[in-house]
This record gives structure tokens, C-alpha cells and sequence, in this order.
């Protein structure tokens, strides 16, 4: 079994935005995903925004490896 958190809702609507955002220019990906960031911090407190940014920045890098491998 996983320990994922699993919520309908919110994984049909991220997967929804997931579509549409592949179907912008690549070189727009960048600024959609950073700008879901950004709605991120602006209702997070500081430290829990910092919190996830270096939890994304170790998620990422796992991905990288991965797909390096």
C-alpha cells in the first residue's frame, strides 16, 4: 500500500492542469509551474514555503537521477 496522500479532487484537477500545460509551448512550462509556486507561497507561511522548496529541490533532483540512470 502507498503513503501517498491521495484526494480526487485535487489529482483530477493537477492532472486537468498537467494537460493543459503540455499543450503550451515549452518554453512556457517553466513559467506556469513557478507560478503555481508562487500561489503556493503566497498562502504558506515562510518557513513551511522554504520547507517545500528544498523538499522539491531533493524530489527533483531523485527524478533526475533516476532518469539519468
Amino acid at each position: 500500500m502507498s503513503n501517498q496522500p491521495y484526494d480526487h479532487v485535487l489529482t483530477e484537477m493537477l492532472q486537468t492542469a498537467s494537460e493543459l500545460l503540455v499543450q503550451k509551448p515549452d518554453a512556457e512550462w517553466l513559467f506556469w509551474t513557478t507560478f503555481l509556486l508562487t500561489e503556493i507561497q503566497s498562502l504558506t507561511p515562510a518557513q513551511r514555503y522554504i520547507d517545500l522548496l528544498a523538499q522539491l529541490q531533493e524530489a527533483i533532483a531523485g527524478q533526475l537521477a533516476e532518469l539519468a540512470s
